[in-house]
C-alpha cells in the first residue's frame, strides 16, 4: 500500500475531481504541471521539517536535510532536535541513532514508515486510477501562494486523507500532510529545494560504524 503515494505526488485522474468546473480546471492544469515536473528530475534535495502528531495531539518536531534520487534512492539527515540519520538504498532501509549506539534494519517493502513512499516520487508518470475523490482546497495554504489538494486513497490503506500543497510557479511539492485513520499524522514541509544538481549514489550507500550494534526491524 505503501506505493500508492507517488501517484498523489505527480497524477490525479480526471475523472475523480469533484470541484467546480472552474476549480476543475485549474486542477487538471496543476496536476499536469506536478507530473511533468516529476517524471523528469533525476534528483531532489531540501531542508526539511517533520511534525508527527499522534492520536492524543502529541506532536513532535524534527528538521533536517533530505536528498532524493533515481532509481528510488532517499537519505534524511536529522539535526534537530537530535542527530539521526535514515537512509534507503531502495532495497534496504537503515535508521541509525549516533547517541544509541544502534542502528535498526529493514527490506523497504516490508516498511510502513511514512518516509518510505517519497524515494518513489522520482521518474514516475502517467499514473492514474489511485484516488477515488480529489479537491482543491480554497482554505489558507501553509506557504503563500501554493495550492492545496486533498485526495481520497482508493485501495486500502491506513491513510484517511492526503493533503498536498504545490507551488504553481514550478509545480514543486512543498508540504505534504498524511493523516492515518487512527488520528495520526505526519506532516512534511520542503524548504530550499533544488533538483538535478547530479548527486552520487554512493551518498545512499550506509556504511555500519564500528562497535555500532545492528537490530532487524525499524520499530520507531
Amino acid at each position: 500500500m505503501w506505493y500508492f503515494l507517488p501517484f498523489l505526488l505527480i497524477s490525479l485522474s480526471p475523472a475523480g475531481l469533484s470541484a467546480t468546473a472552474r476549480q476543475e480546471k485549474g486542477l487538471s492544469d496543476l496536476v499536469a504541471g506536478v507530473e511533468r515536473s516529476f517524471a523528469h528530475m533525476k534528483d531532489f534535495s531540501s531542508d526539511f521539517i517533520q511534525i508527527f502528531q499522534d492520536p492524543l495531539n502529541r506532536k513532535r518536531q524534527e528538521s533536517g536535510h533530505l536528498y532524493l534520487m533515481r532509481p528510488r534512492m532517499m537519505r534524511w539527515e536529522y539535526q534537530n532536535p537530535e542527530e539521526k540519520l535514515f537512509v534507503s538504498d531502495g532495497k534496504t532501509v537503515y535508521f541509525y541513532v549516533p547517541a544509541d549506539r544502534q542502528v535498526t534494519k529493514e527490506a523497504v517493502k516490508q516498511s510502513f514508515d511514512d518516509r518510505i513512499p517519497l524515494m518513489f516520487l522520482l521518474g514516475q508518470s502517467n499514473l492514474r486510477n489511485e484516488f477515488t475523490r480529489f479537491e482543491l482546497l480554497n482554505t489558507k495554504p501553509f506557504f503563500e501562494g501554493t495550492k492545496v489538494v486533498r485526495m481520497y486513497p482508493k485501495r486500502k490503506t491506513d491513510f484517511q486523507e492526503i493533503l498536498m500543497e504545490v507551488d504553481p510557479a514550478d509545480y514543486l511539492i512543498r508540504r505534504l500532510v498524511l493523516a492515518h485513520m487512527d488520528g495520526s499524522r505526519s506532516e512534511f514541509l520542503f524548504s530550499a529545494i533544488r533538483t538535478n544538481t547530479g548527486l552520487r549514489s554512493s551518498m545512499f550507500d550506509f556504511k555500519l560504524p564500528p562497535g555500532v550494534e545492528v537490530v532487524q526491524g525499524l520499530g520507531q
